[in-house]
């Protein structure tokens, strides 16, 4: 694949305008050359869908419609497949240097945690490339966020949870690998009721037995309940109304 530098091509531009022969001149600037615009981070509501326009742009101008087969970089992007839709080309219109596609992206199948793609153009007989584009994918809550802090005590592998909704459906869970100190966890619940379940498997909580490990569940700033010392496990229900 051939790919060429914007800052490169530009300076090269120069190089051979004040040093070259006017023909070598001509040469360089009917490099075929496409790339993408800089890349950007997309925000999806968890419970949504987003579609994206991404821009690309080519250094010539041509009298028919172009198109150029577009890549995801597997080794470079963190989301699965299901996270996105990215379409296997797109057009530059007849005398234009500028073309638009769309990515379609699912917030619920984010990772919390944010995700990337990234994308580049595939190789092409006599066609330049620029740099691929990375889009950072992130799950954007239209409600105050809700979170879950958690300190451990020796035998994290014990501590379990789940959030619930008011007809009894878990919405998040978690259960964790030996040796874990700590965890955070995010969500974004709209209004409503919900019941927060803590669980340990040997019946004596995250506190005091074996370390003095807590739990803080928190919405908007505000602390909905905290505690370590509730042996098998521990139901609280709360209800949100931001």
């Amino acid at each position: 694949m051939k790919k060429i530098n914007l800052f490169f091509l530009f300076v090269s531009l120069i190089a051979f305008v004040s040093c070259e022969k006017n023909e070598d001149v001509i040469a360089i600037s009917n490099i075929d050359y496409v790339s993408f615009e800089t890349g950007f981070n997309i925000g999806v509501d968890p419970t949504g869908t987003a579609s994206q326009e991404v821009k690309i742009f080519t250094s010539q101008v041509a009298s028919a419609d172009r198109s150029f087969t577009i890549s995801v970089v597997a080794d470079q992007t963190s989301a699965s497949a299901s996270t996105y839709t990215v379409p296997a080309s797109v057009t530059v219109p007849a005398n234009s240097n500028a073309g638009v596609f769309n990515v379609d992206v699912d917030g619920a199948s984010i990772d919390p945690n944010g995700d990337t793609l990234t994308l580049e153009f595939m190789d092409s007989e006599g066609l330049f490339v620029g740099d691929p584009i990375t889009l950072n994918l992130e799950q954007v809550c239209p409600n105050p966020e809700t979170f879950l802090d958690i300190v451990f005590d020796s035998y994290s592998a014990e501590t379990s949870w789940d959030i619930k909704d008011s007809s009894g459906t878990v919405l998040y869970s978690a259960a964790y690998a030996g040796g874990q100190t700590d965890a955070s966890h995010k969500f974004c619940l709209p209004n409503g009721t919900y019941t927060f379940t803590i669980y340990d498997v040997y019946s004596d909580g995250i506190c005091c037995t074996y370390g003095n490990g807590s739990y803080t569940l928190t919405n908007n700033g505000n602390v909905i309940k905290t505690g370590g010392s509730f042996g098998a496990s521990e139901a609280t229900e709360f209800t949100l109304s931001n």
